[in-house]
């Protein structure tokens, strides 16, 4: 095997390790809170996964809830045991689009202005969320907002300080940070009560196939274009143009299999199901990560605090105005991808499709939208080009 495939476990490594937090523990909290998913499962599951993706790609291919299907379940309120259902159905459902060529299929419609424009779309939620996440939520995850100007102001000193300091110096700030949150929560004795919903790290759960057509129509269907737009095409996309040659293995097929296989094996362990989101690849990276050994971190730190009591809920007591400001740099670095367009019309499409992302929070949408122009485009070009023949053919004649 090539050196440059080589796992590594650096300083660098261990702030990359970090960087998707401010997108993963907002949704892990939910689905605790509202849809009785125990920690311990939720962490020790997506540890596993993030372990096994470090080790097969050599990047920081990131582990994400997936995102639309955990919003509908929190509002909605499903129990763990229906969602646990759900991930087993999807992940059949991705593993057979993968191993039919399906995916591939699919991919020749992405064209990069829909992929750009996606990146951009989730670029711009996740920029909202953070402030969202500023303004209406206590300085913890749990906590109610008492003072949101001072949220406001510590999201602008770390803005500030991880700008000049990581990003500007190459000093992985972010570590300190997240230790001196949790620090300030045990120095002021800082309490958060998650007794009422702690559990086994897994539970072997018997699929319930009745639920299959709610579970379809509402929670797989949704999904299924955020899926192959944001965790299978914008995510091999992102591998490639952050990591290069070290993203060899990385290609759509692969991504969605792994996807499908880690979801099979969630949903009869009992936890929710993931995907490989382009916004936590973007995050791996905007943080310093370079190698699987980013992951790998990761992952063994989420299982750790799923083992040993009460870890789990110390991964809780990162300040808001840091995952905030985590999630607005992860965002910058999405929506800067757009810069890799070179045609003008390719730019339209992707601001297009990124726009109606955000104002929809739809992203099938926004994808419906920019195929229909991309193709009416076509079309019309088409059109102007053959009379453009007719009329010099009719002139020569």
């Amino acid at each position: 095997m090539s050196s440059k495939l080589k796992n590594r476990f650096g300083l660098s490594e261990w702030s990359g390790a970090v960087g998707d937090l401010g997108t993963t523990l907002p949704l892990a909290f939910g689905l605790i809170i509202f849809n009785g998913f125990p920690p311990e499962r939720i962490f020790f599951l997506w540890g596993i996964a993030y372990i096994i993706m470090g080790w097969i790609y050599r990047v920081p291919v990131s582990i994400q809830p997936l995102k639309a299907m955990a919003v509908i379940a929190i509002a909605t309120g499903y129990s763990a045991e229906l969602l646990s259902t759900t991930a087993l159905f999807y992940g059949a459902l991705l593993f057979l689009l993968s191993i039919s060529g399906v995916i591939r299929w699919l991919q020749k419609w992405f064209s990069p202005a829909l992929i750009r424009g996606i990146q951009l779309g989730i670029g711009l939620i996740l920029a909202y969320k953070a402030v969202a996440l500023t303004i209406e939520k206590g300085f913890y995850l749990g906590s109610e907002s008492i003072f949101p100007y001072l949220n406001i102001i510590i999201l602008v000193v770390v803005i500030l300080l991880l700008w000049f300091v990581q990003f500007r110096k190459g000093i992985p700030l972010i570590l300190s940070l997240l230790l001196a949150g949790g620090i300030i929560s045990i120095v002021f004795g800082i309490s958060l009560d998650l007794s009422q919903y702690l559990g086994s790290p897994a539970k072997l759960t018997i699929p319930d196939f009745s639920f299959f057509l709610n579970s379809l129509i509402y929670l797989m269907i949704p999904q299924l274009p955020l899926t192959l737009g944001n965790a299978v095409f914008a995510a091999s996309d992102a591998c490639h143009s952050f990591w290069k040659e070290q993203a060899q293995r990385v290609n759509p097929t692969r991504l969605g299999s792994s996807i499908g296989i880690s979801d099979i094996f969630i949903g009869i362990l009992g936890g929710f199901p993931i995907c490989h989101g382009a916004g936590g690849i973007a995050a791996h990276a905007q943080f310093g990560g370079k190698t699987g050994g980013t992951v790998i971190i990761l992952g063994s730190i989420f299982v750790l605090a799923a083992l040993v009591d009460p870890l789990s809920s110390f991964l809780f007591f990162i300040p808001i105005p840091i995952l905030a400001a985590m999630l607005l740099f992860d965002a910058w670095r999405m929506m800067m991808l757009i810069q890799k367009l070179k045609i003008k019309f390719e730019w339209v499409i992707a601001i297009i499709v990124g726009i109606i992302s955000f104002a929809t929070r739809n992203l099938t949408i926004a994808l419906i939208v920019g195929f229909l122009i991309e193709r009416l485009y076509a079309y019309y070009q088409k059109r102007t080009v053959t009379d453009l023949r007719s009329r010099r053919e009719v002139k020569h004649d």
